[in-house]
């Protein structure tokens, strides 16, 4: 090793065995800093009840909130959400109500919008995508996540989008939506929704709209009877077609092979 190699090393040392207390604190400060400030932007034990204490740069973003659907509140109707922290405290988060959740353009006018939730969605996991406050109420979107258990997969329903679809509620937007913005692309989602309800006379527009003439609804049921056909028809066809094959395979191995069995010796 040369001198200069040698005197580069030593000084490295004597930098490394120095005690710079000044620049420990300020990188643990920079640290500290930065974890209060992650903290402060994912709220990994917060359980939120209230609109009022969700951040605003939650409802900004529009940031998935997970939860359990538990029930309905009336006079007005918002669905029960019990919010689920990311980091759960026992006895903290088991104290505090749940959260009301208004539907964001849904309006509900069926009592059957109520006996359909406490059915389909009390107990199930949901997630919300709040999109504004109005009047200390969180206005958000609700998906309902069912498990599948034929087919091991998992179904997802807006819960909003169903309501309306069903009849049990009606599309109600409210005036100056934003271009490329959430609202913009939920609002003809529940036009159309409410445009099917309609058209089927779901719900609450069996009664405010005319009864669907005869044809029409002898013309529909004879389409979903043929769709049906046609499904299981395509399904038979396909299972036919997989036996043929395999018979087909089993048959050519069976002749290919045969010239290659070994014949008995006869003794003589």
């Amino acid at each position: 090793m040369s001198e200069m190699d040698g005197g580069l090393f030593f000084n490295m040392e004597g930098l490394l065995n120095k005690d710079y207390r000044g620049v420990n604190i300020a990188v643990y400060s920079l640290a500290t800093a930065g974890l209060a400030l992650a903290i402060h932007k994912v709220r990994p034990v917060s359980k939120f009840s209230k609109a009022s204490k969700i951040p605003e740069h939650f409802i900004k973003q529009h940031e998935p909130l997970r939860g359990v659907y538990v029930g309905v509140q009336h006079s007005p109707v918002r669905v029960l959400i019990n919010h689920k922290a990311p980091i759960y405290i026992p006895l903290w988060h088991s104290s505090k109500p749940p959260l009301p959740v208004k539907l964001w353009g849904v309006d509900i006018v069926s009592t059957n919008a109520v006996n359909w939730l406490d059915c389909v969605a009390k107990g199930r996991m949901v997630t919300l995508k709040p999109i504004t406050r109005d009047k200390d109420e969180l206005v958000s979107t609700v998906l309902l996540h069912l498990p599948q258990p034929k087919t091991k997969s998992e179904e997802t329903l807006d819960i909003g989008q169903k309501l309306i679809e069903l009849g049990f509620a009606k599309a109600s937007l409210p005036q100056g939506i934003k271009k490329n913005s959430m609202q913009s692309k939920l609002a003809p989602v529940l036009l159309n929704a409410e445009n099917k309800a309609k058209s089927l006379r779901n719900g609450i527009w069996s009664d405010k709209l005319p009864p669907i003439p005869s044809y029409v609804a002898y013309w529909r049921k004879g389409s979903t009877l043929s769709k049906e056909l046609i499904v299981l028809s395509s399904r038979k066809i396909l299972d036919i077609l997989i036996f043929i094959l395999k018979g087909t395979f089993v048959g050519v191995k069976t002749i290919s092979l045969k010239p290659f069995k070994s014949k008995p010796v006869q003794a003589t």
